[in-house]
């Protein structure tokens, strides 16, 4: 999985197809309690962290060469109950798709 988007370096280079790749991603269970209308609580969230890098194009990720920027997001873990919800991954380029600079990235 990638997505390819439009991107400026900090040199000034556009890369009209650079290709963005999430090369890390964690998953902490946090477990919080409380108590409502006198009944004890407890709320699970999965917090995910992600962290990527972007390459000039494709080519330039498969030959090897050095990114020229790179990304990092954090959300939570929709369990939703979707046949995908923990694809992880994936969930991290849905996330990056609604950060401004990724919007209008295509997945590839």
């Amino acid at each position: 999985m990638a997505l390819t988007i439009e991107y400026e370096t900090a040199y000034g280079i556009t890369c009209e197809y650079a290709h963005c790749v999430v090369v890390d991603t964690t998953c902490n269970k946090k477990i919080e309690y409380s108590v409502v209308d006198g009944e004890d609580v407890e709320t699970k969230t999965y917090p995910i962290n992600f962290n990527g890098k972007i390459y000039a194009n494709e080519t330039a990720y498969s030959d090897g060469a050095s990114p020229v920027g790179g990304f990092n997001g954090h959300f939570e873990l929709d369990d939703a109950g979707a046949k995908t919800q923990y694809n992880i991954v994936k969930q991290c380029y849905n996330h990056l798709k609604t950060v401004d600079g990724f919007t209008e990235g295509v997945d590839c």
